[in-house]
């Protein structure tokens, strides 16, 4: 029997509101990396979003000591997601790569099945095989032509996106061997009924630009990255599932379990996929309630980031101060009081920085009684988008930018 273990999402470099994850990751990471070695898959994939921007040095170490534990345990793939920047893959894998003997393979861009685009994998001593089929993150703007001039269309993407996946599977199953090959698609893409954590760019999760379930290939597993709460999807041909974050990211996945999926598969049978908890790293999490009451629940929030909204019939101009005193040893993000929520009310606790901005947008935002949460969490997650826009290697093409550099090459001029 075939196995494949998934992970995704890990977004090495991110912050919470400017405090550091460094140490969430490290746990993490060695928990993943001491997953691998106990369930020893066959094959390992990580479908996206490796780093949250174009990486440090000492980001690009961290994720290079887990990913060489992993490859130890098995040939390990990892794909391009929107957040991660096709130029640092490439000279990961020219440091790193098969062509340095090494079983690591970076997918920086979307290849031709024949040219990189889909991937063979000797498994159970070589009496099956895993085949996989790789889409890292393909931005609509690839499919723009110079002749349109609005652009790429929502029929337009869906339509490349079905040709793209169309012949990624065409690719996967020529010399299929139905009793020694086990299908596996990979992909880091918003499929439609999924459910966002928020804590992705909505930019990124906008349903116009999103993949119908339906559409992905019909094989044994596909493995799906670029939504942050682990979940199965509906709808899909075959089994298919996010992985998610191993972290929680922002508050609004404060609920989630954290997950890796294991896959075991045999050729032309049922597979069997579940998920394996991660518990590493510092919870986040949420109170609303009057001091007294933080006061009794206090011990529960040891070791946390802490959101914290009071319900107090007096201004209290020390409200941060005071919640902190309460809970010393929780990580206090912010306090607010339930009625009073101007943005100067967001104090960060043990800093004298300025408010985080998308989350004063948020505190202002909860005052409003005619605004539903999801209004709420859609305009915060658009403002963080604008303030913090991901710095591509290669920006993707502009219509109008391209339309005004054809005329300034071919001017026109009077007949004599």
């Amino acid at each position: 029997m075939s196995r494949l273990l998934h992970t995704s999402d890990w977004h090495l470099g991110r912050t919470l509101y400017r405090h550091s994850l460094e140490e969430d990751f490290d746990a993490v990471l060695a928990e993943i990396a001491d997953i691998a070695r106990e369930s020893e898959p066959d094959l390992i994939v990580h479908s996206g979003d490796l780093f949250d921007s174009r990486p440090t040095p000492r980001e690009m170490l961290r994720a290079m000591r887990v990913l060489d534990e992993l490859t130890a345990v098995a040939p390990t793939v990892v794909l391009a997601g929107n957040h991660d920047s096709p130029g640092c893959f490439e000279f990961l894998s020219y440091v790193s790569g098969p062509d340095r003997g090494r079983g690591l393979f970076f997918v920086e861009r979307l290849r031709a099945p024949d040219d990189g685009g889909v991937l063979t994998f000797d498994a159970c001593g070589g009496e099956q095989r895993i085949r996989l089929a790789v889409m890292p993150y393909v931005h609509p703007n690839r499919f723009w032509q110079p002749a349109s001039v609005f652009g790429v269309t929502y029929a337009d993407y869906a339509a490349a996106m079905r040709g793209v996946q169309a012949e990624l599977t065409a690719g996967l199953r020529e010399g299929y061997d139905r009793d020694r090959d086990v299908l596996v698609f990979a992909a880091h893409v918003f499929v439609a009924g999924s459910k966002p954590s928020y804590s992705e760019r909505s930019v990124d999760i906008d349903a116009a630009y999103a993949t119908a379930a339906a559409d992905l290939p019909a094989v044994s597993y596909t493995a799906l990255g670029h939504i942050h709460a682990p979940q199965a999807v509906a709808g899909a041909p075959g089994p298919a599932r996010y992985a998610g974050s191993p972290l929680q990211l922002d508050f609004g996945e404060a609920d989630e379990v954290k997950s890796v999926v294991i896959v075991d598969a045999d050729p032309g049978r049922p597979v069997r996929v579940r998920t394996q908890r991660l518990t590493s790293g510092r919870r986040l999490a949420k109170f609303e309630g009057t001091l007294e009451e933080l006061r009794a629940m206090a011990p529960q929030y040891e070791g946390a980031f802490l959101k914290a909204v009071i319900i107090d019939e007096e201004p209290n101009p020390q409200l941060a101060g005071r919640v902190a005193e309460i809970v010393p040893k929780a990580i206090l993000i912010n306090a607010v009081p339930a009625v009073v929520a101007a943005p100067g009310a967001v104090v960060d606790a043990g800093t004298e920085e300025e408010p985080d901005l998308p989350e004063s947008l948020r505190a202002y935002m909860e005052t409003r009684k005619d605004l539903g949460e999801s209004t709420v969490k859609a305009a915060v997650a658009a403002f963080a988008n604008l303030l913090a826009e991901v710095d591509h290697e290669t920006p993707p093409p502009s219509p109008a930018e391209d339309m005004l550099q054809a005329a300034l090459e071919h001017t026109w001029t009077e007949a004599p």
